[in-house]
C-alpha cells in the first residue's frame, strides 16, 4: 500500500469539530469522512509499504501491544524521528488504513467521547505524551525507544515494557525517553535487577524513572556512556529492594 497522511486543513477542521462529529467515529467504517469533506482528504508519500494488518484477537486489547509493536515498527522502520512526530501521519494512518484497530485498542465504540477520540485518533496532549498514546504512532515509539539489534531477540527490551501499560507511562512518556541509548540502558538495568532476584512492578518502576529524572538534572545524560547510566540503575535497583 501507499503510505499516505491526513492533510492540514482537513486534520484542523476534525480536530475543531470533534464536539459535533465524535459519535461518527464509532461507525463500522470511515466512508463519512470523504462525503463529509467532499473529497479524499488523504494525501500520498513517496513511500509503498506491506500491506499488513494488526492484531485484534485478545479481549483483552492490552495484551496485543507486542506482536502489534513489532508489526508496526518492522514495516515503518524507515521513519525519523521527525516523520514520525507529525500527527497528520499518524492520524491519516488512525482514519485511513487502521480504523477498527483503533477502535479495538481503546474502546472506542462502546466508550465515544470527545476526548477518547481526540487522544488516540488524533494528538490530544503536548507533543511527547501524545505519541504514546495515539493509537498508531505509539506502537512506533515503543519500538523506536526499545528496539535494539545487538541482542539475540531485538524485541527483548519491548517484551519487557509492553508487560504493563503503567510501564510504557512510566518510561516513555518521560523527557528522558527522548534519546534510545538513555532508554535502552534504563531498562537493561532493570531486567538485569530482575534476574537478580529484585522485585521489578510499576511501583519500582515508577521509583526508577523519577530518580533517573534526577540524575538528568545534575547529569547531561545523553553525554554519559550508556554503562554509566545502567549502572546508577542498576545500583538503585538494589538498593530499592
Amino acid at each position: 500500500m501507499i503510505l499516505t497522511f491526513l492533510e492540514d486543513d482537513s486534520l484542523f477542521a476534525l480536530k475543531s469539530n470533534l464536539n459535533k462529529l465524535y459519535n461518527k467515529f464509532a461507525l463500522p467504517n470511515a466512508d463519512w469522512i470523504i462525503d463529509y469533506f467532499g473529497y479524499s482528504p488523504f494525501v500520498e508519500t513517496k513511500y509503498s509499504i506491506s500491506d499488513f494488518s494488526l492484531d485484534m484477537s485478545q479481549d483483552k486489547p492490552f495484551l496485543t501491544e507486542l506482536e502489534n509493536v513489532q508489526r508496526v515498527y518492522n514495516n515503518l522502520r524507515f521513519l525519523s524521528g521527525s516523520q514520525a512526530s507529525d500527527e497528520r501521519l499518524w492520524a491519516g494512518l488512525c482514519i485511513n488504513h487502521f480504523w477498527k484497530y483503533t477502535q479495538y485498542r481503546w474502546n472506542i465504540v462502546s466508550n465515544c467521547t470527545v476526548n477518547n477520540v481526540k487522544q488516540h485518533f488524533f494528538f490530544g496532549f503536548g507533543p511527547r505524551r501524545s505519541l504514546t498514546r495515539n493509537a498508531i504512532s505509539r506502537l512506533w515509539w515503543i519500538g523506536r525507544l526499545t528496539y535494539d539489534s545487538s541482542r539475540k531477540d531485538p524485541y527483548e527490551l519491548t517484551r519487557f515494557v509492553c508487560e504493563n501499560a503503567d510501564y510504557v507511562m512510566h518510561i516513555l512518556e518521560r523527557n528522558t525517553s527522548n534519546s534510545p541509548i538513555i532508554t535502552k540502558a534504563f531498562l537493561s538495568a532493570l531486567l538485569t535487577a530482575r534476574e537478580e532476584g529484585c522485585l521489578i512492578n510499576t511501583n519500582t518502576v515508577g521509583e526508577l524513572s523519577k530518580y533517573l529524572n534526577l540524575l538528568g538534572g545534575t547529569y547531561i545524560l545523553d553525554c554519559l556512556p550508556e554503562s554509566i547510566i545502567f549502572n546508577k540503575i542498576l545500583e538503585k535497583a538494589r538498593n530499592y529492594n
